[in-house]
């Protein structure tokens, strides 16, 4: 869910606050030029270009197997260690701690654990990441080997290196215990992509997954119609994001800053998509994938949000497309009520998709129910919860334990994010169109419910310059 930019960039500062004034925030004459020359861009790419995930992410060919894993939300990224043999300065946290594989605040140093975990969320694709992760390469290989073994319903799993540690052997040995995907981060080795050709033909999947770094651009577009000859599948490109571990090294190098729900660089979006342009006026037939920051921020926070909604959420309650909680009820007199609880029972409606609230004038219902209710007189109440995944009970907010096995289990929490939004008259049907029933508005989603549709939409596009 997006926030509006006053409170993002309230909150920027406030985490930045030792350095904010010192840092080179973008102003509103750069962001108007810069907006422009990414329209230029877009335009330009609009022909050969596809756009997946909202419009958040522009692709040309195709994208990875992982990617759409990813972006689907059916995604667990195992950090296997947290320590790393490269010293790149974009690197958003300190790499020192060997640590145990961690995913989504949860440690498993048992696959078993991690296996049943995975069925349990109905993961679908798994990616192995670090540090780096051939630094404890015995501890991906006993994950790997569990995950492929067992049918667990895990269908692509890939694995992110920079390239140092690998050797032919080491790609047989990947391919053999099962790796569908492998990808390179080359710019942690000045662009050398001898490890990167040295897998294919190995792995059946190989990427080179880089940041867009602004000044290495010339040195990228030289180093695409190397990889497409190669038989390289895939190259993705991030925005870079600035971090208060990274953030001095970052300023050194001049970037602008942007605002939003984290501090990213200007130049690197505009690099990216001009290397996008550059393959494909040089027809470079080299699918390349630019993952905006927006893109990872609002598709994989919602992937782990439905997840975990899923399995704490009433059966009267929906999960709304960015993986809010929405409970939806109707308040009115008792005789309304009744009414609507009647007329629910005639049409032998599920039972467990409508409740009546204790003293009778409340009727909670699922999104599925919404053309059997009868709003005459009645008001529309609706309210939005968020989920978090822990390893243990905070007591701070409803929870749920789901056991993953008899020896482990995890904790859902749930929290009010907004509560009892009251809609009358009119603008119920405006509610029911936009978000239930799928129309289209004759304006702004964003511009009718401006303090709702962030828990029912994606928003689309990139991010504003601010």
């Amino acid at each position: 869910m997006r926030l509006d930019k006053l409170s993002l960039i309230e909150q920027n500062s406030q985490e930045y606050q030792d350095t904010c004034e010192s840092m080179n925030w973008v102003t509103a004459e750069k962001a108007a030029v810069a907006g422009q020359k990414r329209r230029e861009l877009l335009h330009s790419l609009s022909k050969n270009a596809k756009w997946r995930f909202s419009d958040t992410k522009p692709f040309t060919g195709d994208i990875s197997p992982g990617c759409a894993r990813c972006g689907e939300g059916h995604w667990s990224c195992l950090f296997v260690n947290g320590v790393c043999n490269a010293n790149c300065f974009y690197c958003p946290s300190e790499q020192k701690v060997r640590g145990v594989p961690t995913t989504n605040s949860l440690s498993f140093e048992s696959p078993d654990d991690y296996l049943d975990y995975l069925s349990v969320f109905n993961i679908r694709g798994v990616s192995f990441s670090g540090g780096e992760p051939l630094l404890t390469f015995e501890r991906i290989l006993t994950f790997l080997k569990k995950i492929k073994k067992t049918d667990s319903g895990v269908n692509h799993i890939w694995m992110y290196t920079n390239g140092l540690l690998v050797t032919e052997d080491k790609l047989k040995i990947l391919r053999d215990s099962g790796l569908d995907e492998i990808r390179f981060d080359i710019s942690a080795h000045y662009y050398n992509t001898d490890k990167a050709q040295m897998a294919v033909g190995i792995i059946p999947h190989v990427t080179v997954e880089i940041p867009a770094i602004p000044e290495d651009l010339p040195q990228l577009k030289q180093v695409t119609g190397t990889l497409y000859d190669s038989g390289v599948n895939y190259l993705n490109l991030h925005q870079l994001r600035c971090t208060p571990f990274n953030k001095t090294k970052l300023m050194a190098r001049g970037y602008t800053f942007l605002h939003g729900p984290k501090v990213t660089v200007l130049e690197s979006e505009l690099a990216a998509l001009e290397l996008m342009r550059y393959t494909i006026d040089a027809n470079i037939g080299l699918p390349v994938n630019y993952c905006s920051f927006i893109y990872k921020h609002e598709f994989q926070s919602a992937g782990a949000r439905r997840r975990s909604a899923e399995m704490i959420k009433t059966s009267y309650e929906d999960v709304t497309q960015n993986g809010f909680i929405r409970r939806m009820g109707i308040a009115g007199t008792p005789d309304d009520i009744e009414k609507n609880s009647c007329n629910l029972t005639e049409r032998n409606c599920n039972r467990s998709l409508w409740q009546v609230q204790k003293g009778g004038d409340m009727l909670f219902f699922a999104a599925s129910l919404w053309n059997h209710i009868n709003f005459s007189g009645c008001r529309l109440i609706v309210s939005y919860f968020n989920t978090a995944l822990r390893p243990g009970v905070s007591y701070s907010n409803p929870f749920k334990e789901i056991r993953l096995n008899k020896h482990r289990k995890v904790v859902i929490e749930r929290k009010t994010e907004l509560r009892s939004k009251v809609i009358e008259g009119d603008m119920i049907r405006s509610f029911g169109s936009l978000y239930i029933e799928g129309g289209t508005p004759s304006m702004k989603a964003e511009n009718i419910f401006p303090d709702m549709d962030g828990y029912e939409h994606f928003s689309h596009g990139l991010m504003d310059y601010y």
